[in-house]
């Protein structure tokens, strides 16, 4: 991938998944995005924030508060521009509900909003100052919300003894839209849902110590969408210092936009920008106040008439982060290159990345179907090259091709991260495969695909109806420990040896295994072949 759209992509698989996909329902007498005021719940759990009191619930040994405001609302001169702190209050404001999703195009879920930048805790009741553990949702950027149902942190937090932040951020046009007219104070533009992203860390810097964190010891986390944003974060300058470990979950570092200039199949921002205030008719005069004018089903409706941009097959909403010069100020890889982000990282892919795109993509097991997958990547002229590498006539025509788009897309990447994190830096990376495919429901016959491992790290199988086996809840806590565990102490479970290029990983299944040849070596063969763009 890159990064794919709209990454919820477990939920596309099958229409008879999305109910799998979608957060609990809030309770009837809850109004999403509402605040309440003066309300104190039972047992009620009372914690000053710097922008007002907050009352959270302390269910099963934990403290959890939801959809407490980071930010004000993005809406009208807002929209657009880089967040700002809400207006303080001094009544204890309720939070026991999610907050909105912000605007999407996404089905099967509660009503969203603009005032949808909130954030979630959950935080043991046990004395001292707890590490921190930051999660940023997936969606191609596109959609996902931290309310979904297997993002809940209760058995991460609880099993290991930390506090989790879950936090929403502006999403595809509203949260990437770029053009002059929407230059920020600081030069900056089009950073919208990156600089959400930031803000929460700002949070989190501010009042995690209240809630029984250490803001010494924050960990930002997520897979896919949140995963490129981990990287984009790792080079991010205002990002600096706001963390101290980082997760990258099947993730990359290519989906961004250069301001003015194409990339690869990537148009420029500005391009997007101007297509998009064609899209609005807002074309002449005050441009700027002509798009905030615009409602969000308005701008939603223009967001889905902008050409997908579709490098190495996968097709990708054009809204992206940018290298504005200002929030980024080169591509990350780059700035990962030269020392930005220098903490311990662990990255890793899942054997099946690409399993669940194949059959849009009519790769179902034909003669010829690896062939035809190639000249769907745009690389045709490597065709024989790519035959002879991944053997189709031996290993199956979905299966080659499953290999070829996940080394592509996510394996590869992942390889690259690591070593550039391992080699320029002070810090160590740790790299990861994770090889165990879920053993049941609707998903088993995809192998280890995209999202596996949000199951493992969260524990909610129930989400993608899957029941565990004894071999995969030891897995599971498997997982959450070395998580955990680099979040406490910068190093994740003893067993998990340090990176470096053509050095050692750690294959989670069942059980366990430390290894050397990632990917069979064949990373290599495709940089050599011009396919693994930086």
């Amino acid at each position: 991938m890159t990064m794919l759209l709209p990454f919820r992509v477990l939920c596309l698989v099958s229409v008879l998944l999305l109910w799998g996909c979608t957060a609990p329902e809030d309770p009837p007498d809850a109004v999403p995005g509402s605040v309440t005021t003066g309300t104190i719940v039972d047992p009620p759990v009372l914690v000053t924030t710097d922008d007002g009191p907050v009352v959270g619930a302390l269910i099963n040994g934990l403290k959890v508060f939801k959809g407490i405001p980071y930010a004000a609302p993005p809406t009208g001169a807002r929209r657009w521009a880089p967040p700002v702190r809400p207006t303080r209050w001094t009544q204890p404001l309720t939070t026991t509900a999610f907050g909105p999703p912000c605007p999407q195009t996404k089905a099967g879920i509660p009503p969203s909003s603009e005032d949808c930048l909130r954030l979630n805790v959950w935080s043991p009741t046990t004395a001292g100052a707890h590490a921190v553990l930051v999660w940023i949702h997936g969606g191609g950027y596109v959609e996902g919300h931290a309310g979904e149902g297997w993002y809940d942190a209760a058995q991460l937090a609880g099993r290991e003894d930390l506090v989790v932040v879950s936090i929403n951020y502006r999403l595809g046009l509203l949260g990437f839209l770029a053009l002059p007219q929407f230059e920020a104070s600081d030069h900056g533009t089009g950073n919208w849902g990156l600089r959400d992203q930031i803000a929460a860390l700002d949070w989190v810097r501010r009042n995690i110590a209240a809630f029984g964190g250490d803001p010494a010891r924050v960990m930002i986390a997520g897979e896919s969408a949140g995963a490129v944003s981990v990287t984009t974060l790792l080079a991010a300058e205002p990002a600096q210092g706001l963390f101290h470990r980082a997760a990258i979950q099947s993730g990359t570092y290519r989906p961004v936009l250069e301001k003015e200039q194409p990339t690869g199949a990537f148009p420029s921002a500005y391009v997007v920008g101007v297509r998009t205030a064609i899209l609005l008719g807002c074309t002449q005069g005050d441009i700027a106040a002509c798009l905030r004018a615009k409602t969000p089903a308005e701008v939603l409706a223009a967001q889905v008439q902008l050409p997908a941009v579709t490098e190495l097959g996968f097709p990708l909403s054009p809204t992206l982060p940018v290298v504005d010069g200002v929030v980024l100020k080169g591509r990350p890889l780059a700035r990962v290159l030269a020392g930005r982000g220098d903490v311990p990282v662990l990255v890793g892919a899942n054997d099946d990345e690409a399993s669940f795109v194949m059959d849009g993509m009519g790769v179902v097991g034909n003669p010829g179907d690896f062939g035809r997958y190639v000249d769907t990547l745009g690389a045709g002229a490597r065709k024989a090259e790519l035959t002879a590498l991944y053997q189709p006539v031996i290993q199956g025509e979905r299966k080659a091709a499953i290999a070829l788009g996940t080394d592509l897309s996510f394996a590869c990447p992942a390889q690259r991260l690591a070593a550039a994190s391992a080699t320029t830096g002070t810090a160590n990376a740790y790299l990861y495969r994770f090889a165990r495919a879920v053993p049941n429901g609707p998903l088993a016959a995809l192998g280890a695909a995209h999202g596996t491992d949000i199951l493992y790290l969260f524990g909610h199988f129930e989400a993608l109806a899957t029941t565990p086996t004894p071999d995969d809840v030891t897995l599971s806590q498997y997982v959450q420990a070395a998580w955990g565990t680099l979040a406490r102490t910068g190093t994740p479970i003893p067993t998990w040896l340090p990176y470096t290029p053509g050095g050692p990983f750690l294959t989670w299944n069942t059980p366990s295994t430390t290894e050397v040849n990632w990917r069979g070596g064949r990373c290599a063969s495709l940089e050599s072949l011009g396919l693994l763009p930086l």
